[in-house]
């Protein structure tokens, strides 16, 4: 898929759609898992939905920002820098602002509540801990809404990057780093060898330094190279093609190598060998489902679409879905399998009927998708990230 070829995309809907409604699974998930320490956690575990939350982290963001690379180079190509960064702030920067002033103040009631419920927190310290939470910046002001934040910073430095390269000069550098690589395997694959273990020592001494900090600026920084990756697939046909290669197999090696990857590791080179592994099996898996999308959703399909057009509102509310129905189920006792197996479908009933509503109102889908209808009976425009999109170019963002 070479920037100056025009070619349908239609393939790409289904997994941008994908691995935004993966979200609802592996939160429902988390809620009931040994490694991750969420907003509100079940006192019951599951070792199995433990090792689903972790696999679907290994791979679900870094396919998702794979793809923000992707199709931002695609559109600041098109249309320069400082008009595509003006569309990127609005469409991003809406969503963000009222979703941090109206979905994440309901979230640290709710996840106050919850706090009682358990027994966390008596019922008479409830209003001033939920006072003390609105009135103070912390993780939850940022909540599931850091993507956009990050994503946000991404666009900036990539379009600052392509002011000053030029896209003609962007593009022969990328097919330059793509023609070396091949040339020089073996010394490539030492070279990411040797940025992995350089990456596994900062993030030892980063997390030393500040476990709370350390931490957020790990993972606030660790989908930088997937947004890079994206970047090369637009530019490279050969990264483009290797990319949509993978089959069953590979699959299988992917699935393999992030459950490796989830093994507790104790040394240097335990450390670097569980990124590398985690990065390679990561790939091998988007790269299945991007294969799988072609073969399958190449053409317009109207349900697909249905989907696509939905699957940004339906990350950002079932955020605050799922932290009421886990609360709730605070109150029972069941099988945690069994309330995540109630949990996820109804999170996703629920947030997709928000989105129908929102659909509704012209300001709503401003406030929600940055999406400014100029018709009333025209569909709006769906935000350009999440979009289906026709071609390689689409005429607007």
């Amino acid at each position: 898929m070479q920037g100056g070829k025009q070619e349908r995309l239609h393939y790409w809907d289904f997994s941008r759609a994908l691995y935004l409604v993966l979200g609802i699974p592996f939160h429902a998930a988390v809620i009931y898992s040994l490694s991750h320490e969420w907003s509100i956690s079940s006192p019951d575990k599951s070792q199995l939905l433990t090792w689903f939350a972790n696999f679907l982290h290994t791979f679900r963001m870094p396919g998702f920002f794979i793809l923000a690379g992707m199709f931002s180079i695609m559109l600041l190509d098109r249309q320069g820098a400082w008009p595509w960064i003006k569309s990127r702030l609005l469409r991003l920067g809406l969503p963000l602002l009222f979703a941090t002033l109206l979905i994440l103040p309901f979230q640290i009631v709710v996840q106050s509540v919850a706090l009682t419920v358990t027994g966390a927190l008596p019922v008479a310290e409830l209003k001033s801990h939920i006072v003390g939470q609105l009135t103070h910046f912390g993780e939850p002001w940022i909540s599931h809404v850091w993507f956009l934040w990050v994503l946000i910073a991404y666009c900036v430095a990539l379009a600052l990057l392509h002011a000053i390269a030029g896209g003609a000069g962007l593009r022969a550098r990328v097919e330059g780093l793509v023609a070396w690589i091949g040339d020089n395997r073996i010394l490539s694959l030492a070279a990411f060898a040797a940025i992995c273990q350089l990456a596994a020592q900062a993030q030892t001494a980063i997390i030393g330094a500040s476990p709370y900090y350390g931490n957020a600026v790990i993972n606030y920084n660790l989908y930088a190279p997937y947004f890079g990756f994206g970047v090369v697939l637009f530019y490279s046909r050969t990264v483009h093609d290797l990319l949509l290669k993978p089959g069953l197999t590979t699959l299988c090696l992917g699935v393999v190598l992030v459950t490796l990857s989830q093994i507790p590791y104790a040394g240097l080179l335990t450390h670097t060998l569980a990124v590398m592994a985690g990065i390679f099996g990561a790939l091998m898996i988007v790269g299945f489902i991007s294969n799988l999308s072609r073969r399958h959703f190449s053409h317009p399909n109207g349900h697909v679409r249905k989907l696509v057009d939905a699957s940004f509102t339906i990350y950002l509310f079932h955020h605050p879905v799922i932290y009421v129905l886990a609360t709730l189920f605070l109150l029972v006792n069941l099988p945690p399998v069994l309330e995540f197996a109630i949990i996820a479908p109804a999170a996703g009933f629920i947030a997709y009927g928000i989105h129908l509503a929102i659909q509704r109102s012209t300001i709503a889908r401003l406030m929600f998708n940055g999406v400014i209808s100029k018709k009333a009976n025209i569909a709006p425009v769906p935000h350009s990230l999440f979009k289906s999109t026709d071609r390689a170019y689409p005429s607007r963002g």
